[in-house]
């Protein structure tokens, strides 16, 4: 077991969003139910400050303006037991933290459920009421408080250009991100006949960076790739505070690692707050 794992490919909002997920599925031209039974207890143990960040963001994006019930049942009954050097922040949410304390951890309970678990159990010992302190170094550019204004302003900057030379617009930054939740649905069909056929609506993970997600019958709303990296940037830094109140971006460093043309937004953000601060 990984108590303190560093930059996974895959987020573990995997559990709650997944790759693919079936919303519809029919038989001989009737529908039939996908209800999931009731989602069992499971804990997803041992979360960073970053990931749980990320999971209590996707709680927000999905239940706000409409709720996605599909994500409600997938979250439902699930625990976060979060391990780390550092408290979150208190306005996130979880169940059990952990913060490593030398060759100890201080255990502090964020819910009722937390709560019955620590209580009364001898694995724990009762410490003493102490001031909770959290990670406040936040030198990262994403915190800049006007970032939003900043990339309305730069839409035109020559930047994206130069970012669309480089990017191979494979969209892996946006399946790594834990908080991007962009997909798309696709029909499987089996036909049966002349007048019967069997199959399932599925929907899957998708990219705005990829050159047809924006893409209708009859136009395509962003067919340049530097128009398509603005618009990253934009729905992270721009649309997702106005829409939820926070930057879709939990600092996690996936779409840097990952990035096969080692594209790191962090340059590109420095950059433009020189430039238009």
């Amino acid at each position: 077991m990984e108590l303190h794992y560093g930059v996974t490919a895959v987020p573990p909002a995997k559990y709650l969003f997944p790759a693919r997920e079936e919303v519809v599925c029919f038989k001989n031209n009737k529908a039939i139910s996908t209800k999931k039974e009731e989602q069992k207890p499971r804990i997803l143990f041992g979360l960073n400050l970053a990931d749980l960040e990320s999971i209590n963001k996707l709680d927000k994006e999905f239940s706000s303006p409409i709720q996605d019930e599909i994500y409600a049942k997938n979250r439902e009954n699930t625990y976060l037991f979060s391990i780390d050097h550092f408290n979150p922040e208190p306005e996130i949410s979880y169940d059990l933290h952990f913060k490593k304390t030398g060759d100890r951890y201080e255990v502090t309970a964020g819910s009722h459920m937390g709560r019955e678990i620590i209580s009364g159990n001898h694995l724990f010992k009762e410490k003493k009421a102490e001031i909770i302190t959290t990670l406040e170094i936040k030198e990262s550019p994403i915190y800049n408080l006007d970032l939003y204004k900043i990339i309305e302003a730069a839409k035109d900057d020559p930047i994206w250009d130069k970012l669309a030379e480089t990017c191979l617009g494979c969209g892996i930054c946006t399946y790594v991100c834990p908080v991007c939740y962009c997909f798309e649905t696709e029909d499987k069909v089996n036909i049966k006949g002349m007048t019967k056929c069997d199959g399932c609506r599925e929907r899957r993970w998708d990219s705005c960076m990829l050159p047809d997600f924006a893409s209708i019958s009859s136009h395509d709303f962003r067919p340049e790739l530097r128009d398509r990296i603005y618009n990253w940037y934009h729905h992270k830094f721009v649309r997702t505070p106005k829409e939820h109140g926070f930057v879709g971006c939990v600092d996690c460093g996936r779409c840097i690692v990952y990035c096969p043309a080692r594209i790191n937004f962090h340059e590109t953000l420095t950059y433009l707050i020189k430039k238009y601060s």
